[in-house]
């Protein structure tokens, strides 16, 4: 399936499994992910019960399901998915 054309964000791991940014664009997409963790508890609230924290989950679970998509989009292709140890 081809989907965005372009220089991929995301390439594969050299060790394990998985893809790791690789462009700018891939490093601000997983600062930016990291930067929502961070500050969406404290500007929602920290209070746990409730309707506050099913909105605060919903935030974070978007953000990751974004991150995820953005991430399938923009990974290189042209190396299968695979585990590595390095070698290649």
């Amino acid at each position: 399936m081809k989907l965005p054309i372009g220089r991929p964000w995301f390439g594969p791991r050299r060790f394990g499994f998985g893809v790791t940014p690789v462009t700018g664009q891939g490093w601000a997409c997983v600062g930016l992910y990291v930067l929502a963790m961070a500050v969406t508890p404290t500007l929602m609230g920290r209070d746990l019960r409730g309707g506050e924290a099913l909105g605060t989950l919903g935030v974070l679970l978007g953000c990751t399901v974004l991150l995820l998509v953005v991430t399938w989009l923009k990974m290189d292709r042209t190396k299968p998915l695979r585990w590595r140890w390095g070698e290649d």
